[in-house]
């Protein structure tokens, strides 16, 4: 296989299968204090979009100033699901096409990381898609909703070393929230702990692969 290829074969083999579905996905995120058992009132999903190129690129928006949760934050396309939505697949793929024009039928999913609760009261799950980079995607904005898309490197945003951690809650110290800046924007909290969450389940691909060719198998 060629060289510009082991990206998405690491990438695949990194997901959750779509059709294994979410019972056996993890769930981390937020806790509040003293709950020995949380489960968020609502569900979302979100896309992320990687752009199939010989050097990918990880799709990536800024909400809008305005918004009264989370506003000017850099996010993944999505947001909650509706009654007409069928699966998260198609709430993720129907968020991306009304935030940033993204024509559902130019992204293909091809599996899940793990669910994320929120201190917003949502349980997020993260789909995976490929993005197809012929013909390029013309983005419309919602500009209601966002005020950019922007892309990150693939090798930029899957390096480890990039980020940071911190306390997020001094009473709490288990609470910590991940960092990275980019180009003069800083993707932090569910977003990074999300792309965090890939590079792990990466890195387990990488030294299976490791152990595998060590044992001569």
């Amino acid at each position: 296989m060629s060289e510009e290829n082991d990206w998405l074969r690491l990438l695949r083999e990194a997901v959750s299968p779509l059709e294994s579905g979410v019972r056996g996905l993890r769930v981390t995120g937020y806790r509040p204090p003293d709950t020995s058992s949380y489960r968020p009132s609502r569900t979302a999903a979100v896309l992320v979009p990687v752009l199939d190129l010989p050097e990918p690129e990880i799709v990536l928006t800024r909400r809008a100033d305005h918004l009264p949760q989370h506003p000017g934050q850099v996010s993944f396309p999505g947001g909650a699901a509706e009654e007409d939505d069928n699966s998260a697949v198609e709430t993720a793929l129907r968020e991306a096409h009304e935030e940033i024009g993204l024509p559902p039928d130019a992204a293909r999913p091809i599996g899940f990381l793990d669910r994320m609760d929120t201190i917003s009261d949502y349980r997020v799950l993260p789909v995976v898609a490929l993005v197809k980079s012929q013909p390029p995607v013309n983005w419309v904005l919602e500009l209601s909703e966002v005020a950019e898309v922007f892309t990150v490197p693939f090798s930029v945003a899957l390096d480890a070393r990039r980020y940071v951690s911190y306390k997020l809650d001094r009473t709490d110290p288990a609470r910590r929230v991940w960092s990275m800046d980019w180009d003069g924007r800083r993707i932090w909290g569910a977003t990074a702990a999300m792309l965090m969450n890939l590079i792990e389940r990466m890195e387990r691909i990488r030294e299976r692969q490791t152990t595998a060719v060590g044992d001569g198998t």
